[in-house]
Parts: C-alpha cells; sequence; structure tokens
C-alpha cells in the first residue's frame, strides 16, 4: 500500500475549505501590478509583506488589509523623510480613478482604499531605506524623525524561504491559523515570527541528529554545496520530518520564551489600557509582542576555515548563530552542526500600534456608560476591576485561539486519526465558525 503523501494532501485540503474569491484576488492582484508600475518608474520598489505576500489573509469580513513596503533600495546619500515622502504621494497622484489615498504621516504610512460591490480593501505602505552595513544590510523605517531599524520585509522573505522549504505548508497553515483568529488582532507579524522561530528549531535539531547519525559518528564527508541547496532541503524535509510532529511541536511552543539554540527569545510586554493605573495584578492584561525570530539556518563544517570564522563573528544570542550549537559541537567533536540565525527588532511597528491603539480603543468603547465615569472618579478601583477583566478576555481568547490547532496534529488524540485531511479542515473550520467568543474564554481564569 502506498504511503499517504501528507503533505500535499494537507495543502489541498486547506485550499478547498478556505477560498478567497477568485473576483477579489484578481482585483488585488490588478492593483498590486498598477502599484508597483508607479513606483517602478520613480526607481523605488514595491514589496508585499506579511498575509499578502503569503496569500493567507482572512477575507471573509467586509474589510480586507493588506500590508506593502516601499524600498528605496542603497542610496547612495541620507535620505530626507520629508522629501521622501513627498515622492511617494506625487507617484500616487497618478493612480487611475477609484483609488481613495489617506496620508497618515504621524503614523509613518499611506493608505489606500478600494471599493468592490463586496469588499473594501485597505492597502497600507510603510517606507522603508535599506543600506549596507558591516554584516550585510538591514532595513530602515522612520519613526517620529528618527531611522531605526525594522525586519519587516527580511521576516517576510525569510518565512517565505521556510515555506519552500517546508513544501508550502507554511502558508497552508498560516492560512489555517487566521482562519481561527479570524482578525481579532490584525497585525500578524508576531504570528509570523513564533511560527517561523520554532519551525526552524524543530527543522534545525531534525538535521542535526541526521548529520550525527550519517556523517558524525562515521566520519563521512558529507557534499556540503549540494545538500545545503534549497531544493535538496527541500526533498529533505518531504522525506524525514513528520509535518504533524512539526505542526504539533509549534503550536505547543507558542508563548514559551527559552529555546534549545538560544537563552532567550525577546518580547516586549505591552499593557493593553495603555496609561490607566492598575490594581490587579491576577489578570492577563499584558500584550507580549515578540520582538526576535530565527530567520534561516546553516549548516557548519568546523574543517572548514570560512565556517569558522563566521560562526566566530556572527555568533550571539540576540542576533547571530547559535553559540550553545558552536560549543556543543566543538565539545563533542562534531565535524558538521545545525544553527538558527537570531534575529532581534520591531517588524512594522507603524502597523503595530496602529491595530493595537484600535485593538484598545474599541475595546474601551465598549464599557458600559457607568464604568467609564467611574473611571475618572473617587470609584476608581471598583471600575478597574472591570477594565481589568476586558483586558484580560481580549488577551485570553487571542493566545487561546493561537494554541487552537495543536491537538488536530497530536497523535495522542483521536482527531489525528481522521484519514480524510479534507473533512478534518472542514471540521476545523465548521467549529471555527460555531464558536462564539464567549467561548474561548476559560471559566475561573481570574
Amino acid at each position: 500500500m502506498k504511503k499517504p503523501d501528507l503533505i500535499s494532501e494537507l495543502n489541498t485540503a486547506i485550499n478547498q475549505n478556505i477560498i478567497i474569491e477568485k473576483n477579489i484576488k484578481e482585483i488585488i492582484d490588478m492593483s498590486f501590478k498598477i502599484f508597483k508600475k508607479l513606483f517602478d518608474e520613480f526607481g523605488l520598489e514595491l514589496e508585499k509583506l506579511c498575509d499578502f505576500k503569503y496569500s493567507s489573509y482572512y477575507s471573509k469580513h467586509k474589510n480586507i488589509d493588506l500590508d506593502l513596503a516601499i524600498v528605496k533600495y542603497f542610496p547612495k546619500k541620507d535620505v530626507k523623510y520629508k522629501e521622501f515622502l513627498e515622492k511617494i504621494l506625487d507617484t500616487l497622484k497618478n493612480l487611475p480613478y477609484g483609488y481613495k489615498i489617506r496620508k497618515e504621516q504621524n503614523d509613518g504610512y499611506i493608505a489606500i482604499s478600494q471599493e468592490t460591490s463586496s469588499k473594501i480593501i485597505n492597502y497600507r505602505f510603510i517606507f522603508l531605506v535599506r543600506k549596507k552595513t558591516k554584516t550585510g544590510y538591514c532595513d530602515y523605517y522612520n519613526r517620529n524623525g528618527i531611522w531605526q531599524e525594522d525586519y519587516a520585509l527580511e521576516l517576510t522573505k525569510s518565512f517565505s524561504l521556510a515555506n519552500k522549504i517546508s513544501n508550502g505548508t507554511l502558508y497552508k497553515v498560516k492560512s489555517l491559523l487566521n482562519y481561527v483568529l479570524k482578525d481579532q488582532f490584525k497585525y500578524n507579524y508576531g504570528c509570523d515570527a513564533i511560527l517561523i522561530t520554532w519551525f526552524y528549531e524543530f527543522f534545525s535539531r531534525s538535521l542535526n541528529k541526521y548529520l550525527d547519525n550519517k556523517y558524525n559518528k562515521k566520519e563521512k564527508e558529507l557534499d556540503f554545496v549540494n545538500f545545503t541547496k534549497i531544493k535538496n532541503l527541500k526533498k529533505w524535509f518531504k522525506y524525514n520530518i513528520d509535518i504533524n510532529n512539526l505542526y504539533y511541536f509549534i503550536f505547543t511552543k507558542i508563548g514559551e520564551t527559552n529555546t534549545y539554540y538560544y537563552p532567550e527569545l525577546s518580547f516586549e510586554p505591552l499593557e493593553l489600557f495603555e496609561g490607566i493605573t492598575r490594581y490587579s495584578v491576577n489578570t492577563n492584561t499584558f500584550f507580549k509582542l515578540p520582538l526576535s525570530y530565527f530567520s534561516h539556518i546553516k549548516v557548519f563544517d568546523l574543517r572548514n576555515y570560512q565556517d569558522v570564522r563566521l560562526i566566530q563573528e556572527m555568533g550571539g544570542e540576540e542576533y547571530g548563530y547559535s553559540k550553545k550549537a558552536w560549543s556543543k559541537a566543538r565539545d563533542e567533536d562534531k565535524r558538521y552542526f545545525v544553527s538558527p540565525f537570531i534575529i532581534s527588532g520591531p517588524f512594522n511597528y507603524a502597523m503595530f500600534k496602529k491595530w493595537y491603539v484600535l485593538t484598545s480603543n474599541s475595546l474601551f468603547k465598549t464599557l458600559p456608560v457607568e464604568i467609564k465615569k467611574d473611571l475618572n472618579s473617587l470609584r476608581q478601583r471598583e471600575s478597574m476591576e472591570f477594565l481589568n477583566m476586558t483586558g484580560h478576555n481580549w488577551i485570553s481568547s487571542y493566545y487561546a485561539k493561537l494554541k487552537y490547532l495543536q491537538p488536530y496534529f497530536d497523535k495522542k488524540y483521536p482527531l489525528i486519526k481522521e484519514r480524510d485531511l479534507k473533512v478534518l479542515i472542514r471540521m476545523i473550520t465548521t467549529m471555527v465558525d460555531k464558536t462564539k467568543q464567549s467561548d474561548w474564554l476559560l471559566e475561573n481564569d481570574n
């Protein structure tokens, strides 16, 4: 009996159950071509970001929100932000009729909306300047008048490369996860950072075991150049990685900060209702914003001078390859070892700020009028408990949704025994559609 191709079956099952309307996709594709042609003529590159790049955005709501980056690559002189912005706005004046342009200068992006008979499509453009650095290059975003590092484009490209290695499963699982989240929080770069980090953690350790057993222990020579080609890593993944084990691992690890390769992942705890004094210490009111991710992996040959020099110069705990993996390989006298590369920094902070503030304001508006009044009175302590619970419920439900898919990949549960993956994915989408927001909350969790 032929062994089932779980990778192909999973990708097909998700494609058949989570569908972006053909006419909507055609409209979006046509708009991107129009935008890209305009900016090409002015020497600027246009790049899709995050779910726009992966075609994994949630499309069932009235509004579809898509992110893009306008990139100036390796300018010969310093870029003046206001001049850069004006050039972009002048470029956009050449758009055909039907697009509404809104400049959000204080927030660092430009928004363009497009209405169809059934949808409002919002395109939000951030501006990046790519410059050469000692270690390669870095993208910079103008935040409050200061050019600062931003890894939105790099994260998107890293995720796309990991998707190739995964034989397309990362894009599809991200699409499924977005279906579960249903735009509860429209800033999805944090999800990308989490998924790709634990993907490469699992993949690196699996590769390490393979290299140990087949090459290090037997002292065999590895065809290094050929083995590390993406097409061959993709093939190795297909025949050596159990995708149920992989994605169960990833969804189990959500929320954890310690990895095998690095002592700690970077997160920034952010208060949902910023500026309002809090009294409760038992509620979950801080959002953990991911600020690091694994961008790629590398197979090292410790008999190769260039590799040894690279790990010496580029080993790090917040940026670079794993010192722990290198140390372990040396201590155990291993020739080959694998390490992910960690990057720390923000990803499209402009969009995070927009959606986080909007979420906070929207939740605040749901409070009863009496509670809002009390927050500005001597009875603040009593009303604060209600506010605490509102924040706790939103954050708790969000993280519950992030981890929802875990049991569907767990071999200890009967769900995985469903041989028809199309039926299983339909089961997931149907159950999510029927689940009320209150059902995502854990009783007595406060």
